[in-house]
């Protein structure tokens, strides 16, 4: 039998804690998230976006899959169960738009998602602050008519449309990070938002936490971003869950907000 080559052991250790994480207990894993919060913080501080999530996608914090490289946006991407409960959903959504909405992406992170989407929209902007990974995008989907932008969504000025995309972004910032761009989000006739939830709404929403890989749902007691609940307050004229899905100890909600 030969040996695993180096380029396949990330792969094989993503399978590996697949099948091992439903036999860890509790307090382990609570003892690994409580950890991961920690290393963010102290790791990132004083760190730009771009510096902290280069580092987080080289250092294959979120896995790693063929094809990829060091670029693999995460289970919460390349699950097929999440993945297609997602991108079925939205695009029925966007198709009650009758033409084709311009959609801008934000955090489009590695695109397994949103080359799918594509097809359902007109002019597609998708953005991200890893560099290296939108020329990657650049490459990987040059048929699909996508205009790949490298920015700090927090920090610079936002691509104009109709359709903001924001999935699994915001639980990623800090609170005065996502403050900031849901001070930008005006411009758009619809939020399309996916966070990764406590399951349930008995649990204080957006605990504040320091930028990086691991996420609210993580600490004690765990969290997660409501975009209408304070500090942040954003208004919205409706709300439409789209999807809901399971994962983990918690929930993948996407919601539809018209602005």
């Amino acid at each position: 039998m030969n040996a695993p080559t180096p380029s396949s052991q990330p792969r094989l250790m993503q399978r590996a804690k697949r099948l091992v994480k439903p036999l860890v207990p509790r307090w382990a894993m609570d003892l690994y998230h409580s950890r991961a919060l920690r290393r963010d913080a102290k790791l990132y501080q004083g760190k730009t976006p771009a510096e902290i999530f280069t580092h987080v996608y080289a250092s294959q914090a979120w896995g790693a899959a063929k094809g990829h490289a060091e670029h693999y946006s995460g289970n919460g991407t390349h699950n097929p169960v999440i993945a297609s409960a997602y991108i079925s959903s939205v695009t029925a959504w966007l198709k009650t738009f009758g033409a084709p909405p311009d959609v801008v992406d934000l955090g489009c992170g590695d695109f397994h998602i949103g080359s799918q989407l594509r097809p359902a929209c007109g002019r597609y902007v998708a953005c991200d602050v890893v560099e290296s990974m939108m020329e990657a995008n650049r490459r990987r989907h040059a048929a699909l008519d996508v205009d790949f932008r490298c920015l700090d969504i927090a920090s610079d000025p936002l691509p104009a449309g109709d359709v903001v995309f924001v999935r699994l972004v915001l639980q990623h910032l800090d609170n005065a990070r996502i403050a900031r761009v849901l001070d930008k989000l005006d411009q758009y006739r619809a939020l399309v938002l996916t966070e990764q939830l406590p399951p349930g709404g008995g649990f204080v929403p957006n605990i504040d936490k320091a930028p990086g890989a691991a996420i609210r749902l993580w600490g004690r007691p765990p969290s997660g971003v409501i975009v209408t609940a304070p500090p942040f307050n954003l208004r919205v004229r409706s709300a439409r869950v789209l999807c809901e899905v399971p994962e983990g100890r918690g929930v993948m909600r996407t919601i539809a907000y018209e602005l």
